[in-house]
């Protein structure tokens, strides 16, 4: 086992700072920031009523092609959407692409594929139309 001996180390001395002729003679002493008087405010007795009230707002994930849950804003219920199949631009998109490449036979497809049509997202309870996925 070692025993230390003798005085325990001294710190090193602090940094003295750049040398006397550092840059030789272009230092520039800095502005001083002085701070900003606050006005002084009189608080009053007919202003200590006063309230802000913050609106929340909500945001929702809209849903895609498939029901979803949603809070609807004209009854304020929280509902699972019912949807609804309409065609949409990508409907007769396709339908035109085919019927330009002379597939007449299959220009019809896109109207009974409902991956081709938009989705109409309805609330259960009011029947009131809350959200459209365009698919296009």
């Amino acid at each position: 086992m070692e025993k230390h001996q003798g005085p325990p180390p001294e710190p090193a001395p602090p940094y003295p700072g750049p040398p006397g002729n550092y840059n030789m003679g272009v230092y520039q002493a800095q502005p001083t920031i002085q701070p900003i008087q606050q006005p002084a405010y009189q608080y009053s007795q007919q202003h200590a009523h006063v309230h802000s009230v913050n609106p929340v707002v909500v945001v929702q994930q809209l849903p895609t092609d498939c029901p979803g849950q949603m809070i609807c804003p004209h009854c304020q219920s929280t509902v699972v959407t019912k949807t609804k199949h309409k065609n949409g631009m990508l409907t007769w998109l396709i339908c035109g692409v085919l019927g330009l490449f002379l597939c007449w036979f299959c220009c019809f497809i896109p109207f009974c594929v409902d991956a081709t049509k938009d989705v109409e997202h309805s609330c259960p309870t009011c029947n009131n139309v809350l959200h459209i996925h365009k698919r296009m």
